[in-house]
């Protein structure tokens, strides 16, 4: 891990503990491996955990599981919602110091705890403990149509969690979601995956049902009996699971007020909310802290349960009993119940948006955007196609385009000319251009790759280009962490065009699933990098995410990217050594063979010693050895060889004989023959290996005219050469 990495750990858990030491920070995240969430828990349990005497307990332990959990993972809103969890001062602190703290806590802020959906469920009566057991990950390979796809949880998941990864994956509507080889397991929405005892890795055969209607009622009223029976399924969840008082407070006169209230979002789904309050809480105070959790205004919120109190009213002055249950709403405005028969795309879109694609509140974007950017999209009459309202406006990129730098250039010109903006900053060229100079290139400048699509026939494009793509954070943090390419398939030509780029370039298994989506889909961010050499999809951002969701959505693919990257680069560079060292060692083994055999050994031997000094003396001494019995063996033919083909040496006595006399070096004496002068040179050479003398070994020189005998043609004649009636020669070894 890096230290860098180390550091930001440290900091949130010091965030989250309130701890001052840091080396006893250090030293705890350093017991539990660096895990922030174990070693948060344990400090929290610690302080929660001592005797009733000393230390007294405001909120009940399995609910202080589920705060960590949601401290850890949006630190956003924990700023802002300080009653959630009191941070200690020090871990050491002594018993005096929680008596004194826990006396001055008079205040009258509620305890907020936020029952998170799919979380781990906890039994009655059990302590924060019991959820920290071994989280699993399960493999998923989802098979739908003629596709795989592989998905990866954890088991303290929830069903709809695991629908809603698959939705991602497949754009497959969780309601729409069958899972036919489940048939024997008994399961709904917020069951989690650990309670079905799941193996590691599991195969789904997927099956996308259609839209259900009966009678007449559309998907709205099965969605709204489906809201019901999720309301009725997570109330009886947390009446099981109800907010304990602490061991100190009688039943008679008990300081708190333990409400839960369930929270009803715009597609139905309920949230419990268990409150600790005060018995001089208002009513006004209450709904407020439901504001801060679920960023729902007070204007906002529609109540059940109140019995007609007012926000000025204390809880004990209602007829509001302890551990009640209440219900809260969005009150819907009238421009969104009245919905033109004529706008079926704009509410399918927000009704695929909340249901489909649960996503975390960014705590700076107002809730109502969603509203107001449906509100702002082109109505279309019942008479008005959709290529109407884009025949009277110049494409983004012109139809039956074959220049990748004209069509881009003539994108940024008229985005900017449509939106005000220069939007995003293009790579100016091909798709495989832009694919080896961001994926391909040096380790250091290395960047995903983000590819824009847009469709002027979706009822998102407008808005998606005006608020995401034409935003000065969007486009800074793109410049400075992507490398961006863009393309217009408005028309059917440009669109051929990219699907058969994309089979070319990523893959066609990517350009069926761009092929297959719907055109109200668009305008889709593609997120593009590479895994182990091969080219990975990673992300599809579609065109009706909120600018904080397509923004969230890209730092969280970045950061996936830059941990890839880093793995990447560890093997890369760890490859690099191992092909650095082998082609070391074979070019040392290939200059060994060149040089003396025995000086060879001694080197090799030198280099090799810390490694494997034994093995390879042992190695090279039987690589000499067999060396020289081949080299003897075959000297040894060549010297029969040329003996048998030698001709007999002619006598004193006759005529057209040479003398050759040829002083050998080294002082190792002299050899003397006689020859015909019509013999060949190649007959003088067969007479020095047959006396082992091997050929390409030594030089031949003559020492009148002085030259080497060894460069002459073989088959000129010793009268040829006058090399008669005699001649000294002298051989050198090469």
């Amino acid at each position: 891990m890096s230290s860098e990495k180390r550091e930001q750990i440290l900091a949130d858990f010091i965030e989250c503990t309130g701890l001052e030491n840091e080396e006893e920070c250090i030293t705890i995240l350093e017991q539990y491996q660096w895990n922030l969430l174990n070693a948060v828990q344990a400090v929290l349990d610690r302080l929660g955990g001592g005797s009733d005497t000393n230390i007294e307990s405001t909120v009940p332990k399995h609910s202080t599981t589920t705060t960590t959990t949601t401290t850890s993972s949006h630190r956003s809103t924990t700023t802002k919602q300080s009653p959630v969890v009191k941070k200690p001062n020090h871990i050491n602190s002594n018993h005096k110091r929680h008596s004194d703290s826990d006396d001055n806590n008079d205040s009258d802020e509620p305890r907020i705890i936020k029952s998170l959906p799919g979380g781990p469920k906890t039994n009655k009566g059990t302590s924060g403990t019991t959820n920290r057991g071994s989280v699993r990950e399960l493999h998923f390979t989802i098979e739908y149509k003629d596709h795989t796809e592989p998905i990866t949880v954890f088991d303290t998941d929830s069903i709809r969690q695991l629908q809603s990864k698959i939705a991602e994956k497949l754009h497959v509507p969780p309601n729409r979601q069958k899972f036919t080889n489940w048939t024997s397991k008994h399961y709904d929405d917020q069951t989690i995956l650990k309670d079905l005892n799941l193996p590691k890795d599991n195969t789904i055969h997927l099956i996308a049902t259609a839209p259900s209607m009966i009678n007449g009622a559309t998907r709205t009223s099965s969605s709204s009996a489906s809201s019901s029976a999720t309301t009725t399924t997570t109330s009886s969840r947390t009446s099981r699971h109800p907010t304990t008082p602490p061991k100190n407070a009688s039943t008679t006169a008990s300081p708190y007020f333990p409400i839960t209230v369930l929270y009803e979002d715009k597609s139905g789904k309920s949230t419990p909310y268990e409150l600790v309050l005060k018995p001089n809480t208002t009513i006004g105070e209450m709904k407020k802290e439901i504001e801060h959790v679920t960023r729902l205004p007070t204007r906002q919120q529609n109540w059940t349960g109140l019995f007609g109190a007012k926000d000025s009213d204390q809880l004990r002055q209602t007829s509001i009993s302890r551990k009640a249950h209440l219900i809260v709403r969005k009150i819907e405005s009238s421009s969104n119940q009245k919905i033109s028969p004529n706008k079926p795309d704009h509410s399918t879109l927000i009704k695929q948006g909340s249901e489909d694609e649960p996503m975390d509140v960014d705590p700076v974007i107002d809730l109502e955007q969603d509203d107001d950017d449906i509100n702002s999209l082109p109505r279309l009459s019942n008479t008005t196609t959709t290529t109407n309202v884009t025949s009277n406006r110049e494409l983004l990129i012109p139809d039956r385009c074959t220049d990748d730098i004209m069509g881009l250039e003539h994108f940024s010109r008229v985005f900017h000319a449509r939106f005000g903006s220069t939007g995003p900053i293009l790579y100016i060229g091909s798709l495989d251009q832009a694919i080896q100079d961001s994926l391909y290139t040096s380790r250091n400048e290395r960047r995903p790759l983000a590819i824009y699509l847009h469709n002027d026939r979706s009822v998102c494009a407008n808005v998606f280009c005006a608020q995401v793509l034409a935003s000065e954070t969007t486009i800074e943090y793109l410049a400075n962490n992507y490398v961006v390419w863009a393309w217009d398939i408005t028309t059917d030509a440009n669109r051929t065009r990219l699907l058969e780029t994309f089979k070319r370039c990523i893959g066609p298994q990517y350009a069926q699933r761009i092929s297959v989506m719907e055109k109200d889909a668009f305008p889709l961010l593609l997120i593009l990098i590479r895994t182990r050499g091969s080219l990975e999809l990673i992300s599809i951002i579609e065109g009706k995410n909120t600018p904080s969701e397509v923004l969230l959505n890209l730092i969280q693919t970045h950061d996936i990217y830059e941990q890839q990257r880093q793995r990447d680069a560890e093997e890369e560079i760890s490859r690099e050594k191992r092909e650095n060292l082998k082609k070391q060692q074979e070019d040392e083994y290939n200059r060994s063979l060149q040089a003396d055999l025995a000086k060879e050994q001694a080197r090799l031997a030198d280099e090799r010693r810390q490694k494997e000094e034994h093995d390879a003396n042992e190695r090279k001494q039987k690589e000499e050895h067999d060396a020289n019995e081949r080299l003897k063996q075959k000297h040894l033919q060549q010297q029969q060889e040329c003996k048998a083909r030698l001709p007999q040496e002619p006598n004193e006595t006759e005529k057209d004989i040479t003398r050759l006399k040829i002083r050998l070096p080294n002082d190792e004496g002299i050899l003397m023959r006689r020859f015909r002068i019509n013999d060949t040179l190649q007959i003088l050479f067969d007479y020095l290996t047959s006396q082992g003398r091997m050929f390409g070994e030594y030089k031949l020189l003559s020492t009148y005219p002085k030259r080497d005998l060894t460069q002459l043609n073989r088959l000129d004649t010793f009268e040829q050469l006058k090399l008669y009636p005699q001649e000294q020669l002298i051989l050198e070894n090469l």
